[in-house]
């Protein structure tokens, strides 16, 4: 399980769902955190909510954040449902079906910039090189795309010191073309939401089942009842 997964768990361990409106494809089902202190009943908390609302060819998630409108089938539920991975969210496709593209939901994450950095410092083995990545690109990281990338671009070390002032000599070690690094992922609460989805329909999922059992055994009653039966 991975963090965000493991995040939404805990987030949303006192969820419960209410249907406000189950009408073939429309729907709107509420899901919010409910808490029960000593001594009063049980209350709504608006920490985590969110909402799923569908109509035909469209699902809403809305909440305690940013909102993202996904079109794909008539059925938006059976969409998410057939398409995620054993249950998971399918991240990269569901993106592709956000009405407005899925660029507002990447965004640039310094660790793996950071983690790059140190792989290619740990593969040249210099000495005194891991001390000076340190104080001229690490420290001086600003969690802005081109100023780090600058940073790392820029960077040149000489295991003689005195030779970066000697320009017919080349630098022992400069990062690879670090402009081109892929240092880019999806927002964690883009990642947030599909993980909502993909429970909030399993919820869903679970109360349907439990409405047709119901239905089920008030219509073997009837029948029972019609036929003079115990």
């Amino acid at each position: 399980m991975n963090d965000i997964a493991k995040r939404f768990q805990r987030d949303t361990a006192d969820h419960e769902m209410t249907v406000l409106h189950d009408d073939g494809l429309y729907r709107h089902l509420l899901f919010h955190r409910v808490v029960r202190k000593p001594g009063e009943k049980l209350s709504r908390t608006d920490l985590y909510w969110f909402e799923l609302i569908t109509a035909p060819g469209s699902l809403i998630f809305q909440g305690d954040g940013e909102s993202f409108v996904f079109r794909r089938l008539e059925d938006m539920f059976a969409f998410f449902r057939d398409s995620a991975w054993n249950g998971a969210p399918n991240i990269d496709y569901w993106a592709e079906k956000l009405t407005d593209g899925c660029d507002r939901v990447v965004v640039y994450q310094q660790e793996m910039l950071v983690q790059q950095v140190k792989e290619a410092v740990g593969e040249a083995k210099l000495d005194g090189l891991l001390a000076a990545v340190q104080e001229e690109v690490l420290d001086q990281l600003l969690d802005d795309s081109n100023w780090d990338r600058k940073l790392v671009d820029d960077f040149r070390f000489y295991v003689n010191g005195d030779d970066k002032y000697d320009y017919r000599k080349s630098p022992d070690f400069e990062f690879w073309c670090p402009l081109e690094w892929n240092c880019t992922g999806y927002h964690w609460w883009f990642l947030w939401a599909c993980h909502a989805i993909v429970w909030g329909i399993a919820k869903y999922d679970a109360y349907r089942a439990d409405k047709a059992e119901i239905a089920r055994e008030v219509r073997d009653d009837r029948t029972r009842d019609a036929a003079g039966l115990e």
